[in-house]
């Protein structure tokens, strides 16, 4: 990708984070009211909320290559896409807890809607295994002799934490390296 990183450890990056941040939020506002307009039988007006959502989130996508925010190198993309496997497992559970509190605090609805959700999460889990398994069996077969699990996401990181810059955030969530924990 011509504009992979660089913007990446310029003063524009943050800005471009930023950025980035403000068209996934505006994807999941559209996609939202994409949703609502259906529940109204308003189809015409979903079908148009949904085409603007997929506009903010390919805009997402360019601000985040512009500012490396996910890998392009083949080692390290299927890498990055080994420990999101792991944090789709890690969301399964995550969101199937979600879903039985929210049962529990009285939103049975909500709750099928949140396990629908969490069976999602197993599936993009297992989808990005095989992917992994099928495309990149020899750049991630071997195991790193360290392994990092993030906190809040639960993206798993192989190799030293250590040698990664201070400013190193969790390439999935985005929070700083002292979320992460070894694993075991």
């Amino acid at each position: 990708m011509d504009n992979y990183a660089k913007a990446k450890g310029t003063a524009i990056e943050k800005i471009i984070r930023g950025q980035m941040q403000g068209e996934l939020s505006g994807a999941g506002m559209y996609f939202a009211l994409a949703h609502a307009a259906k529940e109204l039988n308003l189809d015409d007006v979903a079908r148009q909320f949904t085409e603007l959502a997929g506009e903010h989130a390919a805009q997402a996508s360019f601000y985040a290559e512009f500012c490396g925010r996910y890998p392009f190198e083949e080692n390290e993309f299927w890498r990055f896409v080994k420990g999101l496997s792991k944090a789709e497992y890690f969301g399964e559970k995550a969101v199937s807890s979600l879903a039985d509190t929210v049962k529990k605090a009285g939103f049975a609805d909500a709750a099928e809607t949140i396990k629908t959700f969490a069976a999602q999460h197993k599936h993009h889990g297992e989808a990005t295994q095989r992917l992994t398994e099928k495309y990149a069996f020899e750049t991630v077969k071997q195991n790193a002799e360290k392994r990092y699990v993030c906190g809040v996401c639960g993206y798993v990181y192989e190799g030293e934490l250590a040698d990664e810059p201070e400013d190193f955030t969790c390439p999935l969530c985005g929070m700083p390296k002292t979320v992460f924990k070894t694993a075991e």
